[in-house]
């Protein structure tokens, strides 16, 4: 029962921590987006790494590519073939994980283990060869699950939905135990309503520092994950009534990267947490968009079709042949 309990002590935490305003970042996306964003003023420099897969692949076509990024490893899936294609960090094809059922998510712990997540189990990978080492099944669950983000060594956080609530839930591997409680809403502690479903649509871990964070699809809040099982809301943004759809959060040690929708269009948000200033943009200054996709170790790396390379380097003439290319923004 301890996790359930640390869980439910940390919902607790998280309806009081919202009545202060410490962690709130405020923010005019639409004054912001009137400012006009260099290139320069986003990254020092941008290369491509064409990724060498021998077989047929529609990544990347329809949308934002789930991938994840280790030492010397991308990951991405391939939700059409269940499976998730391994490359170096030189673009060279290695394997292909496959699942007999839906992949839902995955996530890098330690730049060591692959921890796979299916409805029914989550699957660990040992990063340097490929194997399969772990299966951990999750039973006695009917909360439909979106993704997973590893704690510690005995805990892999999960968040989910049900009827139309959404749930942290989590995974305690030295007793195999699965856990889930309804994530309270901003004022549990008055009315004791829950968090809207909608809010984890696009909810996805990510890593910084040591530090594991999610986030929320519209209100705007980044939480934090303790050692010691404890969710809090590190960063709490207002946007001043905007209604955008945030679709990725990355951050550095003082910036944090924030990926949104706002009226069709895809911007994304860079906040300075040292000088608390920021600024918004979808189109640079050299009219190219700046996609967000996995930070890590003060990298930008975005999957996309080598064909939507002009889309974001304008010096880059995209492909008619639609292999994937990896950008790779030092920012």
């Amino acid at each position: 029962m301890r996790l359930l309990f640390s869980v439910l002590l940390a919902c607790l935490a998280v309806c009081s921590c919202r009545q202060g305003d410490s962690n709130q970042l405020k923010v005019d996306v639409r004054k912001a987006l009137k400012s006009p964003v260099s290139s320069q003023d986003l990254y020092s420099k941008a290369d491509v790494i064409p990724l060498h897969y021998p077989g047929e692949t529609s990544l990347g076509q329809e949308g934002r590519v789930v991938m994840d990024v280790a030492t010397d490893r991308f990951f991405l899936l391939d939700k059409e073939k269940d499976e998730i294609l391994v490359f170096d960090w030189n673009g060279s094809f290695l394997t292909s994980l496959k699942s007999d059922g839906p992949i839902i998510d995955f996530y890098v712990y330690q730049d060591q283990l692959l921890e796979v997540l299916t409805e029914k189990a989550i699957l660990e990978y040992v990063i340097e060869d490929c194997s399969l080492s772990e299966v951990y099944m999750i039973q006695d669950n009917d909360i439909t699950l979106k993704c997973l983000g590893r704690v510690n060594d005995d805990t892999i956080s999960i968040i989910g939905f049900q009827s139309g609530d959404a749930y942290d839930c989590g995974y305690n591997i030295g007793k195999k135990r699965f856990s889930s409680v309804a994530r309270p809403g901003p004022d549990y502690l008055t009315t004791h309503s829950y968090t809207p479903a909608s809010e984890v649509q696009n909810s996805r871990f990510f890593r910084c520092d040591d530090s594991v964070y999610s986030f929320q699809s519209h209100s705007g809040e980044i939480y934090g994950y303790t050692k010691d099982d404890f969710i809090w809301p590190a960063f709490v943004f207002d946007f001043g009534g905007c209604d955008l759809s945030v679709t990725n959060v990355q951050k550095t040690t003082d910036r944090i990267y924030l990926a949104f929708e706002l009226e069709g269009a895809d911007h994304v948000l860079v906040y300075n947490l040292d000088r608390k200033g920021y600024k918004a943009v979808r189109q640079t200054k050299e009219g190219a968009a700046f996609p967000l996709g996995v930070i890590y170790d003060g990298i930008n790396y975005y999957c996309c079709p080598s064909s939507h390379l002009g889309r974001y380097l304008p010096s880059e003439q995209g492909s008619e042949k639609d292999g994937l290319v990896i950008i790779r923004y030092s920012i």
